[in-house]
Order: structure tokens, then sequence, then C-alpha cells
């Protein structure tokens, strides 16, 4: 439960008519009050931006690396392969009887 001090900032907008009654329309579809749905709505989208600034920004040459990357020939790796090899001996396949069975 929030306690008071985690709810003391305050938000004032202005916005027209056709948007409130489109707010108040979602947020009654979601059974939640108007501050309610304009908070969760505002939070997930400042958490997309903030992921995307934080996350996906890169300078021109780490996105020519990138590029040049994707565009390369691929490598195998030994110690990866070695691994997938190992998972796979030990994964049944579908439709064997060592599947079946368990």
């Amino acid at each position: 439960m929030p306690t008071a001090h985690a709810r003391s900032e305050r938000l004032n907008m202005r916005v027209s008519p056709e948007a409130l009654a489109t707010i108040r329309e979602a947020a009654a579809a979601q059974q939640q009050d108007v501050s309610a749905f304009v908070l969760g709505a505002a939070m997930e989208h400042a958490r997309e931006v903030l992921l995307r600034d934080r996350v996906i920004r890169l300078t021109p040459r780490e996105l020519d690396q990138v590029d040049a990357a994707l565009d390369g020939e691929p490598q195998v790796i030994p110690e990866i392969a070695a691994l997938i090899a190992a998972v796979r001996r030990e994964t049944p396949q579908h439709g064997t009887k060592e599947f079946a069975s368990r």
C-alpha cells in the first residue's frame, strides 16, 4: 500500500473536453479512476522511452560495427557449437521413443 509520502507530488494539466471524455471512457473500461489510468499510461510510455534511450543508443562508429557484423559471413564459435551439440545429445527429439516414454 503506498504511503502518503509516496504520492506527495502533484501534476496538473488542461485538456480539451473531447480528450477528457475519451480518457474517462478508457479509464472506466479498465475499471480505474482517471488519475490511475493517466498515471499508468504515462509511466508505461516513460519507461519505454527511457529503455529505448538507454539501451539502443549507438554512436555512428558502433552502428557501422553492427552493420559490418550483420553483413559479414557467419562464424562458428567452437565453444558454442560444442554446447549446442551437447544439449542436442541430452535432449530427446519429438516423436522418438525416448521422448514418448517420459
